[in-house]
Formats: structure tokens, sequence, C-alpha cells
């Protein structure tokens, strides 16, 4: 999914209808030099055309794009304003109807930092769990997207990692189980096991309660196919899933 300037386009189609009315408004023979100010603006590196030509090929305007060039290449031949103002008229009205084909897809303001984010759960969390990154950054895409389920599909992924890994720190089995309770009764007896008075004790407790939570969050539905999850449910899973995993972090 290629993420589309909507902004970029509404000032390129406003430059092309304004300066082919200015080209319209009075038809004259055109003079030497009358197209330096539409190729190129004063202090600028990249030409206008050049900007609208990267622009209409990013989203695959291709009949846009052969017409830039052929205006671009035959500029030198342009007689008269009436036939730029024609140019720049064929040139609009190709991106508009070519753009009629694509689906451009809005994602509101509240959820667009998640797309494409790939520090979802902080650079620690990035470095101590290279794996994740995939699933980390699809599931914010996904939850940009409003596709709350796909959100738990990827974070179920992570928190097989997670688990793995916690598994590891207290040397019990867990990466087999997809039950979550049998999962906390070996965490719990596994920390009981441990020096109380521990710091990696406090910090291993604080790991297993945040486990628990995504257990109440997650409520082993996941496991069952015909559920489906809501947009509030998948931002809550993330929260927690992020907080386990952060936590998981420091003491690995």
């Amino acid at each position: 999914m290629e993420q589309f300037p909507a902004s970029l386009f509404f000032e390129l189609a406003n430059y092309l209808k304004t300066t082919e009315l200015e080209f319209s408004s009075e038809p004259r023979p055109l003079e030497p030099g009358a197209l330096r100010g539409v190729f190129q603006k004063e202090g600028q590196t990249k030409t206008v055309f050049e900007a609208i030509r990267m622009s209409c090929a990013d989203i695959g305007l291709a009949v846009s794009v052969k017409l830039i060039d052929q205006f671009v290449d035959s500029a030198k031949e342009l007689a008269t304003t009436t036939d730029v103002a024609a140019k720049l008229s064929q040139i609009r009205e190709a991106i508009l109807l070519e753009m009629e084909d694509r689906l451009f897809m809005y994602i509101p303001s509240d959820r667009a930092s998640y797309y494409d984010q790939k520090e979802l759960f902080g650079k620690d969390t990035n470095t101590k769990f290279p794996t994740i990154q995939f699933d980390m950054v699809e599931a914010g895409n996904c939850y940009a997207a409003g596709r709350g389920t796909a959100v738990v599909f990827h974070l179920m992924r992570i928190m097989e990692i997670g688990v793995q890994q916690l598994g590891t720190k207290l040397g019990v089995a867990l990466a087999s189980d997809k039950n979550w309770q049998p999962i906390l009764n070996e965490v719990d007896k596994a920390i009981k096991a441990l020096p109380h008075k521990s710091s990696q004790t406090v910090e291993l407790s604080a790991i297993a309660a945040n486990l628990y939570a995504v257990r109440l969050a997650w409520r082993n539905k996941v496991m069952h196919p015909n559920d489906t999850y809501t947009l509030e449910e998948a931002e809550n899973l993330i929260r927690h899933v992020k907080l386990f995993m952060q936590n998981l972090a420091k003491v690995l």
C-alpha cells in the first residue's frame, strides 16, 4: 500500500488549472521564454513538471506520465498560448480520469501515527527482539487500516516469541502450550522459587502481571477461528502486549 500525498495532488491540480487559465485568457502567439516560468520556478532545482511527473508515476498514472513527457518534449514546437492551454487541459483531465480507476483509502488522524511505525514498542524492544519487527509493524498497519482481528493475529505471533523468551529466562518450557492458564501457572511457580527480595524477582513478577493482563484482554478467544476483534479491543491489546514486551526486554 502506497502513502498518497493528497495535499500535493490538490496543489498540482490547482497549479495546472490556474496555469491553463492564464494561457487561455488572451490567445496570442507564444513569445520566446514564455514557458520558462511554467517549467522552472525561481530558486527551485526541480522543475514543476518533473514534480508532477514523479507524483503521477508514484501511483501508476501511465497515460498522464506520457502526456507530460510529450508536452515537455514538444514545448519548443508550440506556437500559441492556446496550444499550451490545450496541452495543460489534456494532462489535467488525464490525471483526473486515471485517478478514478484507483482506490484511495483514508486513515483517520488518530490512527495515522500507527502506520509503518517501526518503533511501535520502542527501540530497546526492537534491539532485544529483532524477530518481532515484521509482526510489530504489521500490527500497527492493520490497526491504522481498521482491521482489528488482523491486529490480534500479529500480536499473537509476537506474544509467542515473548513467552518463549520468558520461559527460557525462568527455565521452564512454555513454547508448545497454547493455553494461557498452564503458562501462567508455570510462570508463577518459577517466580515463587526465586529469592523474594531480589530486584529481578520483582521485575519478573511485574512481567507475570502483564502476562495476566494480556490473558484477560485476549480471553483465549484468539484460538477460536470464528472470533473477531473490534478496533477498541485491538488497541487495548496493543497496549498490554507493548508493556509486556518492554518489561521483558529489561530483564533479558
